[in-house]
């Protein structure tokens, strides 16, 4: 047996195998695109992260501009509830001072999201926040899911 030639041959081989893993690993991994339910859960995270991290640019990332939202909060006599009406604006404006002193660490904070439901154009959400449970509903407008409603309320006594 000629050893000699299939040396050569093994290393040729042995090349040609380093050249190709080579490129495989040369090409960039594909990522893969975010579905709507993440899509959905991330339109949520930025709307508490912008209040619980004084971010108000994550509002304009994840909220409608002509939101509606409406919140229950207990009167102060106890006697039922009052609403608060706000605007895109007025959340804004509320994420620039609600945790402006850091008092709440967002990363600790609640924030439990939960798709009640989804079309392809539209969904439900309830969120679990330090403040209350939000029912949120977002539509899928040209391609990116953002807040349109929200209904709120502080957690009840029990």
């Amino acid at each position: 047996m000629n050893f000699v030639k299939y040396k050569w041959a093994g290393l040729i081989l042995l090349a040609a195998l380093i050249v190709v893993t080579s490129a495989f690993a040369a090409e960039p991994l594909e990522t893969a695109e975010p579905t709507d339910e993440d899509s959905i859960r991330q339109a949520v995270m930025d709307y508490v992260n912008a209040v619980y991290q004084v971010k108000p640019e994550l509002v304009d990332k994840s909220v409608h501009d002509k939101l509606q939202k409406v919140g229950f909060v207990p009167e102060k006599d106890g006697d039922g509830y009052r609403e608060m009406w706000m605007t895109k604006d007025e959340l804004r404006e509320l994420a620039v001072h609600w945790n402006q002193d850091g008092s709440l660490d967002s990363a600790t904070a609640k924030a439990e999201v939960k798709i009640l439901d989804r079309l392809d154009q539209i969904a439900v959400v309830r969120l679990d926040a330090e403040w209350g449970v939000d029912f949120i509903q977002l539509a899928k407008i040209k391609g990116t899911w953002v807040i349109i409603n929200v209904m709120w309320q502080t957690y009840p006594k029990e």
